[in-house]
């Protein structure tokens, strides 16, 4: 060789050493970084056996002349060190490295391996195999941050099924490119180039290879043994690891049947419960007011004016019931508590997680809208924002309704805040629907408000005054939530000058409004209001965000209440027996099982001692058993289950 050649040869064998040592330190400099986040800091236990696995196969590096069995092992180094990285780097972006408890974190470790020992099963070459799963990793770890900075809860399988939906709101929220992220991507990238540099003097045959994915098989089901699969689905994802909770999530999507179920228990329970004949056919419109909430009820705090001073002085009034509201959800999922009122079903009997819009309601489904479309009520949906949101068009068809309303049947001058149609503009239009309904025929109108969806970042919008601002402690500090409350106040309006108009009108009509989840602003507010409160263990937390406003007004004689605690999956079947319409032999059951058990959703239920049980205990209460059975067969046994029993 020319000596030029050899000294250029030279040269870049030194510049490749130099490179290596730069990655090797790079990537150690990243595994104490992130080690150094969050709770994961304060786990010595865990801490210190993931860095070491980080940087193994950066220093043992396989020598020129290795063996098959010494690549097969540094095969190995490489997985387990990808597979802490990809735990580091999720849990830093999503949540800054906070994990509960070493089992959550091993939990997660384990659930990571097994990604990269699928990819390296298929692909049987160890740097595809890291750069194809850290590709993979960042993908989800980016969804997973986004969604959670929007939402305020992780990603889940039902997301999945509701991508159409996350489209058509994505234009409203602004996504920054964080410093965290930046950090993630790059750590990435340079975990990547490193294990593209390390020496590979020979490839080893596919047979070794298979033994080696043998080896990682057994391995994985010994980690997942010592790292155990428990899992609380009331739990939230600070309890685990992102990628476990998905897992565990999604592989709970399968609706099995419920234990005792049967034709005869199915024909036992219609045949105990038959409904009552009621005397009035009201006009009844439901309002479900996207997001709307009080949030004095997680803890207290000072404004400069109310709110919704409307609504609260409604509280006691003649012909009024009102309370608390009991939801499934929090931040997002607004359709889930649609599903729960329109059908009287709950999501406790459904896989945590899961959108049943998308993933349940396939055909013709008796119920609420059916009934009273045979009753001779004109039914109407109407949502002033996009059709396509939720699987909306199929299954408002599949419940009954002959008329359904969204944003393009709106005028191009109804009025707005942000970008969102205001609920004024949206009472006026049912306002309008209804002095045009077909004659001699009540009305059902189910409206989903848009006004208050999030997110609530400042806006320069000219139609949009901030009206509502903390003062006292928080003033200043959380201008989410000052926007929010802001609109609050246009909303508590708007109801105020619907209610004025209905008055006045001679049909009975009767408005259910409600909340459909809590909004998601500022989590650091929320935990400050309920540490005010005392609210230490996870559970109270959870069940916390879980409550919105309800009240039922009438222009005619009902009895009057408040302080009423309802979850959502009772208040249609309550609305028809205190607005005196017929009720269903399904209605009838609830009403009955909520005199036992008052509140339920997908975290647990509330007996009526005051005591909350895990949705798994169905079996303690029979009259429990027996409302899963009837949900079972609408939902998932057609043939069996008697149509007409579930319409009022």
């Amino acid at each position: 060789m020319h000596p030029q050649c050899k000294e250029q040869a030279k040269f870049k064998k030194i510049l490749g050493y130099m490179l290596d040592v730069a990655l090797a330190l790079a990537l150690f400099y990243a595994a104490v970084y992130l080690l150094r986040k969050g709770t994961i800091h304060y786990r010595p236990e865990s801490q210190q056996p993931l860095g070491i696995l980080t940087g193994l196969p950066f220093v043992l590096r396989p020598r020129k002349k290795a063996t098959t069995p010494e690549l097969l092992l540094h095969d190995v180094l490489v997985l387990l060190s990808a597979s802490s990285f990809a735990l580091l780097l999720t849990e830093y972006m999503v949540k800054g490295g906070i994990l509960i408890g070493n089992t959550a974190i091993w939990q997660g470790f384990v659930y990571h391996a097994a990604i990269f020992g699928l990819i390296y099963v298929f692909v049987a070459n160890i740097r595809l195999t890291a750069c194809i799963g850290m590709g993979l990793t960042l993908v989800y770890a980016l969804i997973d941050h986004y969604v959670t900075v929007f939402r305020g809860t992780p990603v889940l399988l039902s997301d999945i099924f509701a991508i159409g939906t996350a489209k058509n709101v994505a234009a409203n929220y602004s996504a920054p490119v964080e410093v965290t992220v930046l950090v993630t991507v790059g750590i990435a990238v340079v975990f990547c180039v490193a294990v593209w540099r390390v020496r590979r003097p020979a490839s080893a045959p596919r047979r070794w290879q298979f033994l080696n994915c043998s080896v990682l098989l057994a391995c994985w089901l010994i980690g997942l043994e010592l790292a155990g699969n428990s899992f609380g689905f009331w739990q939230g994802n600070l309890e685990y690891s992102e990628w476990y909770y998905f897992c565990r999530t999604a592989g709970n999507a399968i609706v099995e049947q419920p234990a005792g179920y049967s034709k005869e228990n199915v024909d036992r329970v219609t045949a105990a419960y038959t409904g009552e004949q009621g005397e009035m056919r009201p006009n009844i419109i439901m309002i479900m007011n996207e997001s709307f909430a009080d949030l004095q009820t997680i803890g207290s705090f000072e404004t400069n004016e109310d709110y919704m001073p409307f609504i609260r002085s409604l509280e006691g009034q003649e012909n009024v019931i009102s309370g608390d509201l009991l939801v499934s959800t929090f931040g997002g999922g607004t359709a889930t508590t649609e599903f729960e009122v329109l059908t009287g079903d709950t999501v406790a009997f459904l896989p945590f997680g899961t959108s049943p819009y998308q993933m349940y309601v396939k055909s013709a489904t008796p119920g609420l809208v059916s009934g009273l479309e045979k009753q001779g009520y004109e039914t109407v949906a109407m949502h002033p924002y996009r059709a396509s949101s939720w699987n909306r068009q199929e299954v408002y068809a599949r419940f009954g309704f002959e008329k359904q309303l969204y944003e393009d049947d709106f005028s191009e001058d109804a009025g707005r805040l942000r970008t969102y149609i205001t609920d004024s503009a949206d009472y006026q239009k049912i306002i309008e629907l209804y002095e045009n309904r077909q004659p001699d025929a009540p009305f059902f109108m189910f409206n989903v408000t848009m006004q208050n969806h999030g997110g609530y970042d400042p806006t320069d919008d000219p139609n949009f005054e901030e009206r509502i601002h903390l003062t006292g402690e928080y003033e200043g500090k959380y201008p989410q939530v000052d926007q929010y409350l802001s609109l609050v106040k246009y909303s508590d309006e708007a109801v105020e000058e619907l209610i004025r108009y209905f008055f006045e009108v001679d049909e009975p009509t009767a408005i259910v409004f409600f909340g459909d989840h809590q909004p998601n602003v500022t989590s650091s507010f929320y935990d400050a209001l309920l540490d005010s409160e005392g609210y230490l263990d996870a559970y109270g937390r959870q069940q916390a965000k879980m409550v919105t406003p309800f009240f039922i007004w009438a222009n005619y004689d009902i009895a009057e209440a408040q302080d009423v605690q309802i979850s959502t999956n009772y208040l249609a079947a309550y609305a028809l027996d205190v607005l005196g319409c017929q009720t269903s032999g399904y209605d009838q059951l609830r009403l009955a099982l909520r005199e036992q058990v008052p509140l339920i959703n997908r975290y647990g239920y509330r007996t009526a001692d005051g005591i909350w049980h895990d949705t798994e205990a169905v079996e303690e209460q029979p009259l429990l058993a027996d409302y899963e059975y009837l949900q079972y067969a609408r939902l998932f046994d057609v043939k069996r289950r008697p149509d007409a029993w579930y319409e009022p």
